[in-house]
C-alpha cells in the first residue's frame, strides 16, 4: 500500500490536482475583486446616476449611456460628468448639445474622484458591449401595496402625515390629482401621470435614491423609509389608474390657471376690505375746512 501511493503515476497524478486546484484558486482570487468592483459600480450607478440616465433603457431626463464610452472621449466623459455646465459654458459643442437636447433639465455637478468614474465608465461600457439593460437590484418594494396604501400616500404628500427622516412633504414642490382645491407646488412637475412617464422600477429607486439636484439636497439627509415609499408608490399607481387621459409629466413646472383667478379675486376683495376701513379716515380734517371756509 505504501509502496503503491508513493509511485511515480500517483505523484504525478498528485502534481496535476495541486496544480488545477493552485489555478483554480487564482482564479477565484482574481474573479472576486472584479465581481465586488461591478457590484460597487453597479451600486454607484442605481443611487447617483438611475434617477435620470439608463444603460440600454431608452433617454429620460438625461440621455441613455449605452455606447456612451464609444460615442465620447474618456477625457471629455471625466470632465463633463464632474462639472457639465462649466464644459457647457466653455462652448464645447457636444455638451451645448445636450443641454438643448434635454432643456430645461440641468445636470449637477458630480462630486466622483477619476478612480470612481473610470468604475462607472468601466461598468457602462461592460453592459453595453453585453447588450444588457441596467435593471437596478434595490428597486423592489419591502412589500405588497395592500389596501389604504394609496391614502396613506396622500397624507404623505399632502404633509397631514409627517415623513419620518423630517423631510418636506411632497407637496412643498409638485402636485398630483386630488391633493387639495388649491393642489401643491409648481416647483417640480405635475406627478398625477408619474407611473406614465416612469417604470416601475425607476420610480421606486428614484423614491429611494432621488438624485435629482433639489430633490438630493432636501432628502439627502432626510431619506423616506421602506413603508413610506410602499405608500407614496401606491399613490402615484392609483393616480394613475384613476387618470388615464392625463399626459406624462413634463420636465418644467406648469402654471395653473386657478391661483391667477384667486390672486385677481383677493386683489379686489383687499382692495374694497381697505376702501370700507379708510374711506372716513379724513372725515373730521375735510369737515372743519368746509366750517372754516364758510365762516
Amino acid at each position: 500500500m505504501i509502496s503503491n501511493f508513493s509511485s511515480p503515476s500517483v505523484s504525478a497524478g498528485f502534481s496535476i490536482a495541486l496544480t488545477c486546484l493552485g489555478a483554480a484558486m487564482l482564479l477565484l482570487a482574481a474573479t472576486l475583486p472584479a465581481s465586488a468592483q461591478s457590484q460597487a459600480a453597479a451600486d454607484m450607478f442605481e443611487k447617483r446616476c438611475y434617477s435620470c440616465h439608463n444603460i440600454g433603457g431608452g433617454d429620460k431626463k438625461g440621455p441613455d449611456l449605452k455606447g456612451v464610452t464609444g460615442r465620447q472621449r474618456t477625457a471629455w466623459l471625466h470632465e463633463f460628468i464632474k462639472s457639465p455646465a462649466a464644459l457647457n459654458r466653455k462652448g464645447d459643442p457636444a455638451a451645448a448639445d445636450l443641454f438643448k437636447k434635454f432643456a430645461p433639465e440641468v445636470m449637477s455637478d458630480q462630486d466622483m474622484t477619476d478612480e470612481e468614474i473610470t468604475t462607472l465608465l468601466t461598468f457602462i461600457e461592460d453592459l453595453s458591449k453585453k447588450n444588457e439593460q441596467f435593471i437596478p437590484a434595490g428597486a423592489k418594494l419591502s412589500r405588497p401595496i395592500a389596501a389604504g396604501d394609496s391614502e396613506a400616500g396622500l397624507r404623505l404628500f399632502t404633509g397631514k402625515t409627517a415623513l419620518s427622516g423630517g423631510g418636506a412633504s411632497c407637496m412643498a414642490c409638485h402636485n398630483i390629482s386630488g391633493a387639495g382645491l388649491l393642489g401643491g407646488g409648481t416647483l417640480g412637475p405635475d406627478l398625477t401621470a408619474a407611473n406614465v412617464k416612469y417604470r416601475d422600477p425607476e420610480l421606486i429607486s428614484i423614491l429611494q435614491n432621488p438624485n435629482f439636484p433639489t430633490m438630493n439636497s432636501v432628502f439627502a439627509t432626510h431619506p423616506l423609509n421602506d413603508e413610506e415609499i410602499v405608500q407614496l408608490f401606491a399613490l402615484f399607481q392609483n393616480a394613475k389608474l384613476a387618470n388615464p387621459a392625463v399626459p406624462a409629466p413634463t420636465a418644467g413646472p406648469s402654471i395653473e390657471p386657478r391661483f391667477l383667478l384667486i390672486g385677481f379675486a383677493a386683489t379686489v376683495m383687499a382692495i374694497a376690505c381697505l376702501n370700507l376701513l379708510w374711506r372716513k379716515r379724513l372725515r373730521g380734517v375735510r369737515l372743519l375746512i368746509v366750517r372754516r371756509r364758510r365762516q
